[in-house]
């Protein structure tokens, strides 16, 4: 069981979410508001991971095979079946249900981002009780994008934030901020783990093509570290933006999302 892995991601989570909490204004939620997304988060995993069998088994009895494509198109297809769609797909699902429990509660665009937030850290704390590693280069990529759930949440969350904050001021976007919501951490996700997880570059036994695949991993690595960095700073400076974009009570008891 990787015990170093999951202390980490607690440890390093918990400390951002309570920081991403302390900085609404003017009133923090309140406590079962902020721990229900997280444990919704980590039934998600579980749910995530039904979904990914009903999937295989319905490609496999249509006859779907990825063994004939390229090694670029075989790993984002495998990425996207086994980890970009059936992970984000539930998470959204979790995101939107804790919407609904905490309908009359949640008062701004903040408060949504919260919540993505907290999803993504309860998906990945049961995920690293199930799949971390303490040893190894797969710990050392685990340890650097220890956020990236959480990241993704934030970024799902924002996006229906925005949807029904445009929704009830009767400007911007709508349809574009609910399909940003779930294609953008598809998209990511999808990426990353084409490059590390389902690299099919990286066991190919020709060692040019194994070479590509470290170079494409060590890259993806890199470029979702920053990424982390870059949503986790830019939260942080517009935090008070985002609490200010409030909803109206009566809108708020219309619709969670």
């Amino acid at each position: 069981m990787p015990f170093v892995q999951l202390a980490i991601a607690l440890i390093v989570l918990g400390i951002l979410y309570s920081r991403m909490i302390r900085r609404e204004t003017p009133d923090m939620i309140g406590k079962t508001q902020a721990v229900v997304p997280v444990i919704l988060g980590a039934a998600s995993v579980v749910l995530s991971f039904l979904l990914f069998l009903g999937i295989g088994f319905a490609l496999d009895k249509a006859g779907f095979s990825t063994k004939q494509l390229p090694a670029f198109i075989r790993s984002v297809t495998a990425a996207f079946i086994s980890a970009g769609l059936p992970e984000e797909i539930t998470k959204f699902l979790m995101i939107l249900l804790t919407l609904l429990i905490f309908r009359r509660r949640i008062r701004n665009v903040y408060e949504y981002i919260l919540i993505g937030a907290a999803v993504g850290f309860g998906f990945t704390l049961l995920e690293e009780f199930f799949y971390g590693s303490d040893a190894g280069l797969t710990a050392i990529a685990r340890l650097i994008t220890v956020a990236s759930h959480m990241v993704f949440g934030i970024i799902m969350a924002r996006h229906l934030g925005l949807a029904k904050y445009n929704r009830i001021k009767g400007s911007g976007s709508v349809a574009g901020e609910y399909a940003l919501a779930l294609l953008v951490p598809i998209l990511l996700h999808t990426l990353y783990d084409a490059g590390t997880a389902t690299n099919a570059f990286m066991n190919s036994g020709n060692e040019d093509e194994e070479l590509i695949g470290i170079v494409i991993a060590l890259a993806v690595t890199v470029a979702l570290f920053i990424l982390q960095i870059a949503v986790l700073v830019r939260l942080k400076k517009n935090a008070e933006k985002y609490c200010g974009m409030v909803f109206s009570h009566s809108e708020e008891e219309k619709s969670a999302v």
